[in-house]
Order: C-alpha cells, then structure tokens, then sequence
C-alpha cells in the first residue's frame, strides 16, 4: 500500500511538467544548448526521468547528464554500447556477444575487445575465454587457444615439446 502511495505521488509530481511542455515553442536541436539554461536543466530532468519517452522530444537523450545519446523505441539508449540497438536501433547482438563501439563482438575471442570492449591484446597474443594469452609459449594454450600441452612439455614457437 505504502508503495503505490509513492508511486502515486510521483506521478502527481511530474504531471506538472508534462503540462507545461505543450506551451513550450519547439527548439531546433542546433540550438538546444546555445546559452539557455532554463531549457538546459528542464531537458536534463526530462532526460533523467524513466516516465518521459523520447520519440515525444528525442533531443532529451542528448541532454548534459542524460541517460543515452539515442533514441530508440520510446527509450534513449547508446547505440555503441547497447546489445539491443548495437550501431543502429533494432540491431541486437547474439547472447555470446556485446556492443563495442557499434558492432557486435565476441568478448571471448575477439583481440581487439578481449574480456570487455576496448581490451586490446598485444601482437603475439590471442584472445582465449576473454583473457590475452601468448599462444606461443602458453603450455594451456599452446598454438591456439585451448591447446594443452601434456604433463611434463612445454610449449616453444606454438609448439607442444618443440625440441
């Protein structure tokens, strides 16, 4: 009971701002921070508010402090992170993938985004399970990713017991 009370008076409280949008004049997005502050800070709450759907004013997901940049489907989101709207609205990334930078990337074995987005392995590393390992001395990985040496060997020039 005590929930809905404060949902409740939540949304009385934002109802006065929604109202006072439809007098607003429309500002081209060119010029939505050109030294306006009232605009400013009413586009920052709008932005921070999860009731307020961007396809009504889409220039609230660009606001200073906002959620996301972009606007897709009634919600900002950022199109370079986002598995749901990764590079465009709509594109969504498989389970074993995430959104680097606006594409789609295995984190496990991509090495240019090794673990996380932005982890580059060096040049005689691979990615395996997300983690930068030198296949050419890793007696776990030894050659590719996965490649156990058995009991005893090492690994030399991606080798098992290169002698």
């Amino acid at each position: 009971m005590t929930l809905l009370l404060v949902l409740f008076t939540f949304s009385l409280s934002i109802t006065p701002l929604f109202a006072s949008l439809s007098n607003d004049k429309i500002i081209p997005d060119s010029e939505l921070f050109k030294g306006n502050p009232e605009m400013n800070s009413r586009t920052q709450l709008l932005a921070l508010n999860p009731f307020y759907q961007c396809d009504v004013s889409p220039r609230v997901c660009r606001a200073k402090g906002g959620v996301a940049p972009d606007c897709c489907k009634k919600k900002c989101v950022n199109v370079d992170t986002d598995c749901l709207n990764c590079g465009y609205c709509g594109k969504k990334c498989k389970s074993n993938e995430s959104c680097c930078t606006g594409k789609c990337v295995d984190v496990l074995t991509n090495r240019l985004n090794c673990g996380f987005c932005g982890m580059k392995c060096k040049y005689n590393e691979s990615c395996c399970n997300g983690k930068c390992k030198n296949t050419y001395i890793d007696k776990r990985n030894c050659g590719v990713c996965q490649n156990k040496c058995k009991k005893g060997e090492s690994c030399a020039y991606g080798m098992c017991n290169y002698a």
